[in-house]
């Protein structure tokens, strides 16, 4: 090999989720710069929750200079990287149960929690004053950002509004959320960009009722599609963050019409009933799964082939259906069980991510339930979010797995 210095490079890939039913994938993305083998191995291990107790253990054992890579004639020892990694895929990894994860961090999150109060009080204070002074419905935070970041992104929103008072009267009973675009969403909401500039979001405000108008020919859209597919309900999506009426616009267009091409040649199948009315259809972007959800929507992409959805809806109409019917008790025993654990544990907070669903948040809270008199000491005055992983945040909100054991 040439002598030349080895430039850093970041990998992509998906690893299968442990323990996973559904074949669910989740992206890992690592960043190689180290100079040695032995650190970029414990760089991939770590960003793949795989152990390294075998690399860690080689610093201890001086490590000969064959077993690292060097940058001069990039040579490394095979039989090493082999040996780690058949190692590593013989040590299964600690799975923590819902018990031990609460009483290892509790401490930790209770900490967080109280020092970031003043940040949570700030905020507070802020969304107070902008809304009465711009006399907004509501400003909402809908981002995975932590709370410092919403806390800036309000500072950086009043400047705004100090420095371009006119400008900002057109926001006068509307609701404004940070989110991850910006635009009109189909509720009707302003939506900005928490992670762009100011000059950006006033770009939108001041091009509100430009952003508005394809939200006024939504509905004569779903109309049109809901008409060629036998009066199905044209919904959106249950779990899932504001979806802007700009783009949602364009994804109806283009499935109307192909199903207008579509009808001009087949009809549906004998097994559709003549009215699905009771049916829900979510049409999202260009790219995406073609699926039923947990709540009995069927999710399509915008560009997918009409025959294929018709042949997708006709085989999971009787499945939909049994989702349709229990997702409404679903959606009442959760706020129940929300509502319990919160007086139990005395909860200052109990949220879910959007992805979470009905079933499954109940289920996470009924595990919780299980377990009063062991975790209410460590969750007194905690702050819970249910989603699909651990983690503890910069806030001191608990992020715990629906499917925790």
């Amino acid at each position: 090999m040439h002598s030349k210095p080895v430039r850093p490079a970041k990998v992509k890939f998906f690893l299968r989720k442990q323990q996973s039913t559904d074949q669910q994938f989740r992206a890992v993305s690592i960043s190689l710069a180290q100079r040695d083998i032995r650190g970029a191995v414990q760089s991939i291990l770590s960003s793949c929750a795989l152990s390294t107790q075998y690399v860690d253990n080689l610093a201890t054992k001086n490590v000969s200079s064959k077993h690292k890579i060097s940058i001069q004639d990039e040579k490394w020892d095979a039989n090493l990287w082999e040996d780690t990694f058949r190692t590593v895929e013989n040590t299964p990894p600690r799975e923590d149960t819902l018990s031990d994860w609460v009483k290892r961090y509790s401490k930790d999150a209770d900490e967080r929690s109280k020092a970031c109060q003043p940040v949570r009080d700030e905020i507070s204070r802020l969304q107070e004053e902008l809304c009465k002074k711009l006399q907004l419905k509501d400003l909402v935070w809908a981002c995975g950002w932590g709370t410092s970041h919403f806390r800036g992104c309000l500072q950086s929103f009043q400047s705004l509004v100090t420095h371009h008072p006119e400008e900002m009267e057109i926001l006068a009973g509307k609701t404004v959320i940070f989110g991850s675009e910006s635009g009109v969403s189909l509720q009707g909401h302003v939506v900005l960009n928490s992670g762009e500039v100011r000059h950006n979001w006033l770009d939108v405000i001041r091009n509100l009722l430009r952003y508005e108008i394809p939200l006024k020919r939504v509905p004569a859209l779903e109309k049109a599609l809901s008409r060629s597919f036998c009066e199905i309900k044209v919904a959106q999506r249950l779990f899932r963050p504001e979806l802007l009426a700009e783009a949602y616009e364009s994804h109806l267009r283009m499935l109307t019409t192909s199903m207008g091409d579509y009808r001009a040649r087949h009809q549906f199948p004998d097994e559709w009933p003549e009215n699905m009315s009771d049916f829900h259809l979510v049409v999202e972007g260009e790219a995406g799964p073609l699926m039923l959800s947990p709540s009995g929507q069927f999710i399509t992409p915008s560009s997918c082939p009409i025959s294929l959805l018709v042949s997708f809806i006709t085989a999971n109409l009787q499945e939909a259906r049994s989702r349709l019917d229990h997702y409404v008790a679903d959606v009442k025993q959760e706020k129940a069980l929300i509502s319990e654990c919160m007086q139990t544990f005395g909860l200052l907070s109990l949220d879910k991510d959007d992805n979470v669903t009905p079933s499954e948040c109940s289920q996470c809270c009924r595990q919780l339930l299980k377990q009063i008199d062991y975790l209410r000491p460590f969750l007194q005055n905690g702050r819970i979010r249910i989603t699909h992983y651990y983690s503890l945040l910069s806030d001191g909100e608990m992020c715990i797995p629906w499917n925790a054991k």
